[in-house]
């Protein structure tokens, strides 16, 4: 993980392969929106708005100061993304021509770690609709857990929508780690 110096403060800025994760900035304004214009990626989010709307865009398209982190997921010079964890919740979007590659597994994974690993979360919560059956099953596959599920208002698609809440607690979380550790050691 790099540091990288904003306004006096340093934010990592985490490079895996072709990928950088970094605090979006106002210039990830365009690239942001290209993504918030798709409707396949922005009905599965909990607050963004649709049609997109440019101004709300560049509200997003800003460093996070709050507790946790908001990234920009960059490939190429371009952001495709972006994946956080703010106040304990995980968030990620991946602009849907690189659905399917692995991404969103990386950036999930990278995040999870610096959360878990830099900002001492206890405990990490996330909620997907429950028609984002990709969504569910990547939180699965990292040991998040089905905990709570209500209806709740899809602001894109202005009707509720049965929302399903998962958690990953760090015991679960180092558990799985020291399995696959045992796994990869062959003992």
């Amino acid at each position: 993980m790099d540091l990288h110096a904003e306004n006096g403060t340093l934010t990592p800025v985490i490079r895996i392969g072709r990928l950088t994760l970094r605090p979006l900035a106002p210039g990830d304004t365009d690239d942001l929106h290209v993504i918030a214009c798709q409707w396949a990626v922005v009905r599965q989010l909990g607050g963004w708005p649709w049609p997109a709307n440019r101004a709300f865009t560049a509200t997003r398209s800003v460093p996070y100061t709050g507790q946790g982190f908001v990234w920009g997921t960059e490939l190429d010079g371009k952001i495709i993304g972006s994946v956080a964890v703010t106040r304990g919740e995980l968030g990620y979007m991946i602009h849907q021509d690189y659905w399917r590659r692995g991404i969103g597994r990386t950036v999930v994974a990278a995040a999870l770690d610096h959360a878990f690993d830099h900002d001492d979360c206890p405990a990490i919560n996330a909620s997907v609709w429950a028609d984002n059956v990709g969504s569910a099953r990547l939180l699965q596959s990292f040991g998040f857990t089905h905990w709570h599920s209500r209806f709740e208002q899809a602001i894109a698609r202005g009707y509720p929508v049965m929302s399903h809440y998962y958690r990953l607690t760090r015991a679960a979380r180092d558990g799985l780690r020291n399995t696959a550790k045992s796994r990869n050691s062959g003992t």
